[in-house]
């Protein structure tokens, strides 16, 4: 999508977490910035107009002054501005909370369409029904209704 990313959060506390979580994923490289809104969660959807003239605001300045080609919207609570960011701004702009969907919608497709499913052999192969039997994981049937 870009070779440049920035990820827009809600506040400053999250972006140690975040960052971790991008070496983690050995995107380090290609991160532009972290950019917070400095806005409450609970206040997000609260006052919408204030937070899309925010994100508007630190997206185009992740984009201008940072180099980023991609937006990153880096909280659940953010859901729903991607559509009009992407139309001002001209970029990309992941939504956090679609883009898991899409991707499990991709998985599924997969399985049903060519019939790709995860490889049980060594690292992801499951243990002997012994052994599943003496953990008792499913004794208790009720836990997974």
């Amino acid at each position: 999508m870009g070779n440049t990313f920035s990820i827009l959060v809600s506040s400053r506390k999250c972006i140690h977490k975040m960052q971790e979580n991008v070496r983690l994923y050995g995107y380090e490289h290609r991160l532009a910035s972290m950019r917070p809104l400095d806005i409450g969660i609970h206040e997000m959807h609260l006052n919408a107009e204030y937070t899309s003239e925010r994100l508007l605001y630190e997206g185009r300045r992740a984009i201008e002054e940072d180099g980023a080609e991609v937006l990153i919207l880096g909280c659940a609570a953010i859901y729903g501005f991607h559509q009009k960011m992407q139309d001002l701004l001209g970029v990309p702009v992941i939504d956090a909370v679609l883009a898991p969907f899409k991707y499990a919608e991709f998985l599924a497709e997969l399985a049903q369409r060519f019939h790709w499913y995860p490889s049980r052999k060594w690292g992801n192969e499951s243990p002997p029904p012994s052994e599943i039997k003496e953990w008792g994981l499913f004794n208790n049937r009720e836990d997974f209704i």
